[in-house]
């Protein structure tokens, strides 16, 4: 009884319209909205056409858009309304063969900053998280995307543009559940001092 499931297409607009609308219906209202849907879509520059790029973006930065616009009106009604996108380390620092996905979360990055200080006053918090080397279906593959570390970089990439994105904690990928407290303390009223900047979360891979 305390999850409902609603399928939504988050790159079309009519999809994201009635989804949100039934969530809306379901919960009686809306407090807290958390954008972590994406794809990865890895390739040499000169080699993406205009439809993987603008896939890449449909998705992880103009889905982003279409479901806080969406949602804004029951935020508005809502209780301590806190928005938490997901963005990437990717939109602050260099990994090759990730243009496409740097943009959209570059984009979504500062889109949050925006959106923080334009409902300040209403009582709208925005804020984002910078996942890094984190275990996901985005990183090994068993997403959507087909993508991951390995199989989804070009054959030719060379990996040693690579050799400096290793965490300085731990070893690997941590597992989503570190990702996972710091977006539910942004949510909550631990972080309702919190509001137009992001967290990373890489094992101290960027200093």
């Amino acid at each position: 009884d305390r999850l409902t499931a609603i399928e939504v297409n988050i790159g079309d607009e009519a999809s994201v319209k009635a989804g949100v609308a039934a969530a809306v219906e379901a919960l009686g209202g809306l407090d807290v909205l958390v954008n972590a849907a994406g794809i990865l879509r890895s390739s040499h520059t000169a080699q993406t056409t205009l439809e993987q790029f603008q896939q890449v973006i449909q998705v992880n930065l103009v889905g982003t858009f279409l479901m806080i616009r969406e949602a804004i009106p029951a935020l508005l009604e809502g209780s301590d309304a806190a928005v938490v996108n997901f963005s990437s380390t990717s939109a602050m620092f260099a990994h090759p063969y990730m243009a496409a996905y740097a943009a959209s979360k570059g984009g979504v990055q500062s889109m949050t900053h925006a959106l923080a200080a334009e409902y300040a006053k209403q009582g709208i918090r925005f804020t984002a998280v910078q996942p890094g080397s984190i275990s996901s279906g985005m990183t090994d593959g068993s997403g959507q995307s087909g993508q991951s570390r390995g199989p989804g970089l070009p054959e030719d990439a060379d990996m040693s543009l690579f050799m400096k994105l290793a965490p300085a904690i731990g070893q690997g990928f941590a597992g989503p559940e570190s990702v996972a407290g710091v977006v539910a303390m942004l949510a909550s009223a631990d972080g309702a001092f919190i509001t137009g900047t992001e967290v990373r979360i890489d094992g101290g891979t960027h200093f």
